[in-house]
Formats: C-alpha cells, sequence, structure tokens
C-alpha cells in the first residue's frame, strides 16, 4: 500500500505503524462509506484494549495520521464518529469502483494492500483478506473491460467538487440530526439546522445540505419544536423539491413525499412507491431502509420489514430508534429473542427511548417475565406509574401486578373513547399515530374483541384507509389464546 501526499512522492514510510495504516485502510474503504463507530475502529484494531486503553489508543493513532496527511483529513463527529474528509483524501481503489483508469493503465497492477498486516488483530485481518479478494476481482473485470476497448461505465456517479468545510458542517449536521430527531433534546435538534444552514452558506449548491434542511423541518414539526404543523412539514416537501432539482440522485427527499403519501393522504401504495425508490436510490441510507421497514411491516410483508431494518442498523448501528424498529420488526416475525436483544441495545444507547422501553415491558410481561417487567419499569427515568406495579407487586405477586396493568389498559381506553367521543381537536401525534388505531388495539389485548371490531367498523365508515391500519394491529392477528384477559 502506498499513501501520497498531492502529487508528491510515496509517504507511506512516514507511517510506520501497521494499525495506523489499518485504520487509515479501513476509514477509506469500509463500507458504508462515510463516518464509522469509535467503538467499531477499536474492537478491529484493538481487541485486546479495555475501553480506556481502546480509545486512547485510537487517539493516538488518529493524531498521527493527522500529522502525516494533515489536519483537515480527519473528520470526527461528537464523541462516536470518525471519518475521512473525501475533500482531501481520494482512494485509488474507490476511482477505480468508479469506473477510473486507475488499474487499466497497467495490465499487471500490484497485488492490492500488499504488505498490510495488523498483529493480534483477526476481525481486522479477515475483513483486510475480503477487501483484497473484491479489489482483485474488480481490478480483473476491469482489465477485461480495457482489453475489450469497452466504455467503461461509472459505478459511482461523479459530481462536481464541493467545499470541503461545507461537506464538513454537513456531516455533522447529519449525525446530530439521527441522534436527537427520535426523542433528543429539541435544543440538539435545532442545531442541527445551524449546521446545515451553515454548510448552505459555505456552498449554496450543496445539495445535501438542502436536503438535511428537509430532514430538520419535517420532525421539527412531527416533534411540534416549530408550529403550526401544516406550514412547517410543507417547507419540508418544498426543500425536498428544491433538494431534488439540484441533485436527482438524492433519497431523502423521496421519504418525505412518501410520509406525505402515508400520513396526509392516505395513498399507502404512492407512499410505498417513494420509499422503494428511496431505497434504490441510495441503498446506503439508513433511515430510507427504516421507513421502507416501517411501511412494509404495516402491510404485513414481515419478513421483508425485517431485511430492511436490518439492514438499516447495519448502516447505522449506535443509532437507538433505528434498533428499536429492528426490535419492533422481529417481534412481528416471532423471533422474541431477538427482539429482547435489539431493545436492550436501543436503551443502552438512549435509556430515556420510551418506545423501546415500552416495547420491552411488554415483551417481558407476555413472557411471564414479571420480576424483570416490574425493574424495567422502575429503572430510572422510571415509567409513569412504576410505583404503583411495585406495591401491588409487593401486596399480591404477579397477581397483582397483572391487576394494575389490566387497570392501567382500561383506564388508557376510556380516556381515549372520551376524546373520540368528544370529537376532541387533532394533534401532530394522533396524525401519525391515530388514537382510534391504539383503541382497537387495547381492546385486542384486553380480549373484548365485541368493542374492538365496533370501533374497527366505526373508524373505516368515517375513513376507510384506517383498514389498512387496523390490519397491522398484531393483537388481531394473533390466537386468542395469547390475549392478555380481562379478569371480568
Amino acid at each position: 500500500m502506498t499513501v501520497r501526499h498531492n502529487d508528491d512522492a510515496p509517504t507511506s514510510s512516514r507511517i510506520t505503524q501497521p494499525r495506523q495504516l489499518g485504520l487509515l485502510c479501513y476509514l477509506a474503504l469500509a463500507r458504508p462509506r462515510g463516518l464509522h463507530a469509535r467503538d467499531t475502529l477499536i474492537a478491529l484494531l484493538w481487541p485486546d484494549h479495555d475501553a480506556t486503553r481502546g480509545r486512547r489508543a485510537l487517539r493516538n493513532a488518529l493524531h498521527g495520521l493527522r500529522q502525516q496527511l494533515g489536519a483537515n483529513a480527519i473528520i470526527s463527529v461528537g464523541d462516536h464518529l470518525v471519518g475521512l474528509d473525501p475533500a482531501y483524501i481520494s482512494c485509488d481503489a474507490i476511482e477505480l469502483e468508479r469506473g477510473g483508469a486507475v488499474a487499466t493503465a497497467e495490465l499487471s497492477p500490484p497485488e492490492p494492500l500488499h504488505g498490510l498486516h495488523v498483529e493480534g488483530a483477526g476481525e481486522f485481518d479477515r475483513w483486510m483478506s475480503e477487501e483484497r479478494t473484491r479489489l482483485r476481482t474488480l481490478m480483473a473485470q476491469r482489465r477485461q473491460l480495457h482489453v475489450a476497448n469497452a466504455p467503461l461505465a461509472p459505478l459511482v456517479a461523479l459530481r462536481r467538487p464541493h467545499s470541503p468545510d461545507a461537506a464538513a458542517m454537513y456531516a455533522r449536521g447529519h449525525y446530530l440530526f439521527l441522534r436527537t430527531a427520535h426523542g433528543g433534546a429539541p435544543e440538539e435538534l435545532l442545531r442541527s439546522r445551524d449546521y446545515f444552514e451553515r454548510a448552505l452558506a459555505l456552498d449554496p449548491t450543496f445539495a445535501p445540505a438542502v436536503a438535511g434542511l428537509s430532514n430538520f423541518y419535517a420532525v421539527a414539526a412531527r416533534r411540534g419544536v416549530l408550529v403550526p404543523f401544516h406550514e412547517h412539514f410543507a417547507q419540508a416537501i418544498a426543500l425536498s423539491h428544491q433538494a431534488l432539482g439540484m441533485d436527482e440522485t438524492l433519497a431523502i427527499p423521496h421519504v418525505h413525499f412518501a410520509a406525505q403519501a402515508l400520513y396526509l393522504d392516505d395513498d399507502w401504495d404512492r407512499a410505498g412507491r417513494e420509499f422503494a425508490t428511496a431505497v434504490a436510490k441510495d441503498p446506503e441510507y439508513a433511515e430510507g431502509h427504516r421507513f421502507y421497514g416501517v411501511w412494509l411491516g404495516m402491510v404485513g410483508r414481515d419478513a421483508e420489514a425485517l431485511q430492511e431494518m436490518e439492514e438499516a442498523v447495519r448502516l447505522e448501528p449506535d443509532i437507538a430508534h433505528m434498533q428499536s424498529s429492528l426490535g419492533a420488526a422481529r417481534l412481528a416475525v416471532g423471533d422474541r429473542a431477538g427482539a429482547e436483544e435489539a431493545l436492550r441495545q436501543t436503551l443502552a444507547i438512549d435509556p430515556r427511548h420510551a418506545p423501546a422501553r415500552g416495547r420491552l415491558v411488554r415483551l417481558l410481561e407476555e413472557d411471564g417475565r414479571i420480576d424483570e417487567a416490574l425493574a424495567e419499569r422502575r429503572r430510572p427515568p422510571a415509567l409513569l406509574g412504576a410505583d404503583a406495579f411495585a406495591a401491588a407487586h409487593a401486596d399480591a405477586g404477579s397477581d397483582g401486578y397483572r391487576r394494575v396493568l389490566l387497570e392501567t389498559m382500561r383506564a388508557e381506553a376510556a380516556a381515549i373513547e372520551t376524546r373520540l367521543v368528544e370529537r376532541h381537536p387533532t394533534t401532530v401525534n394522533d396524525i401519525y399515530s391515530p388514537p382510534i388505531v391504539r383503541l382497537v388495539s387495547l381492546y385486542a389485548q384486553l380480549g373484548d374483541r365485541k368493542r374492538a371490531r365496533e370501533w374497527q367498523l366505526q373508524g373505516m365508515a368515517e375513513r376507510p384507509a384506517l383498514a389498512r391500519w387496523f390490519a397491522s394491529i398484531p393483537e388481531l392477528r394473533v390466537p386468542a389464546g395469547a390475549e392478555l384477559r380481562s379478569s371480568r
């Protein structure tokens, strides 16, 4: 492996540490391309180090690379992610993937990544071996095309270079957005907008930053950070059209078009097409896979939904809502152990992730693991009503716990019924999660099929598209014996 600075002589002799070279190689070639979790890098290159020593070793290696390649070569986002800035660093293997003439210039190119070995890093060596095989195959294909004088179709579209500072600002904004979009502090979500706007100030033609702003406005409207909802969601749609006009390969706009179709227009088929388009345009856009997985699950295609969620987590393993959605998808196919693993991983990332806590508690309750469910309810930050469950459990054990659970569910159902009967104003949450769907789900869990069916029919009479929502309720798919039974 040779490292060159601009067009000067090779500088690899100055990067003498195998782990530094290995780190540089992984940051340049590992897929998905972009930013990588520090914990992943430590596990690959320093598997025998504890967390403290591993982080110190990684910091030292990054410092060494910055000294040799320039301070701007390495991008760090928060305390978790690190990557190479493509505006400063180029890689001949990536040019080869794009159809460049790097390998065709010589019909007998050198062995890819020759001479690189990291002692005591078995997983890294396995990755390196697979990468060598992949590059050898790719070079052979390119040589055949070259000999046949065939045109080299680019594997990745080449675009006009943008400001490296704009790209760095966008990367920071995108990471912050992912960390805060689903439950993070509102002020942190607002900070992501600042990064996107700063990126555009540096380069007004940088389409990903426009798409990032569309993400921000869609989520800020959804969470009530910006009001009124419809005005700011419309701004997200307008920005999506603007971004797509600047770069037709972007996936993010199609996610927002799909959300509009699904949640506002009741056009499920159009929503599915838009989600599928997003995934096809950018297979490495994790949120596209997650949203498509949500839609697939809602239309009953659970196995396909699970595949999309698995891919989303592969792309963004340290984002809480990716893991939470994977847990829900595994539950839908009956993989309860896998679901529990994903939900616990969600809470390890974000202990305040309410949907994951709720799903995990319910899984434990359904499996009869009441002591564990109670412990999960009481684990800080404690869930609402945790003390009542604890008192009932102390007084009457699991029976007392289940009694409070049924009472809580009946009280929630009664409150929703009151809202629906009295025609309370629709909230933003109602748009994305219709309360009548929750009501039918509660009655199904309680074993009150008659009342669940009555509300189903009423809902579909007023809004036919709710039939699709009701069909997605797990309790209406499972055998009656699996339901929570009322003690009436």
